[in-house]
């Protein structure tokens, strides 16, 4: 019965050749990625996502107008302050000694305010300055959006404490060196943006380095 051995093994190999053909079989109906593995795009947007808050409705109160009634004022020290004019009745604090705010004397939370700052120090073009201002302002603030911009001027919005803020920013070159040397920014609601446009403005025609002073 010697013969059994070999009609057995025989039988194993046509098994075992027979399987994995169906095992490659099998397999070839999946078709084999090719190239360098890629992350699969997502069907719905990837998490964490920032929602957009709710806004909340503005204070109520009178907009802040064009033509309000400007005077002149003095701010910094010598040859290294300003002259300006400013909205009149506003009071003045100062933030530091290069940086100094307005603001109406019934003012609410999330009002209209006006603030100055010398930035000469930085030694750095008008260009630069607006650009590096809008990445401060997207790494700082809640979905920001640039309404209009000049060469020289931004206008934008931004979300805080659930409360959409309109801000105007102008750069000013007082002495011809191409450097941004002044900022004025005006901050308000929607309601005040006809306002705010007129007022930096007309602020920004009137400013003057050190003793320089035109009439107002």
């Amino acid at each position: 019965m010697t013969w059994r051995g070999p009609t057995v093994l025989a039988l194993l190999l046509a098994l075992g050749v027979g399987g994995g053909y169906a095992a490659s079989w099998s397999l070839g109906e999946q078709p084999l990625g090719e190239g360098a593995a890629v992350p699969v795009a997502a069907a719905s947007p990837s998490l964490p996502v920032d929602p957009v808050p709710d806004l909340l409705p503005d204070p109520d109160f009178a907009p802040l107008e064009p033509g309000i009634e400007l005077v002149r004022q003095q701010v910094g020290i010598g040859d290294f302050g300003l002259s300006l004019l400013r909205p009149a009745g506003w009071r003045f604090s100062p933030n530091s000694l290069t940086e100094w705010q307005w603001r109406p004397p019934d003012f609410q939370s999330f009002g209209f305010y006006m603030r100055v700052e010398q930035v000469i120090s930085n030694r750095r073009s008008i260009a630069w300055t607006l650009d590096r201002r809008i990445d401060e302002l997207v790494e700082d603030e809640a979905a920001v959006k640039v309404r209009s911009r000049t060469a020289n001027s931004l206008h934008y919005t931004y979300i805080t404490s659930n409360h959409l803020r309109h801000g105007f920013l102008t750069w000013l070159d007082l002495t011809g060196s191409d450097n941004a040397q002044v900022e004025i920014a005006v901050t308000g609601r929607a309601a005040d943006v006809s306002g705010m446009s007129e007022l930096i403005g007309r602020v920004a025609e009137s400013m003057t380095l050190g003793a320089r002073r035109p009439a107002a």
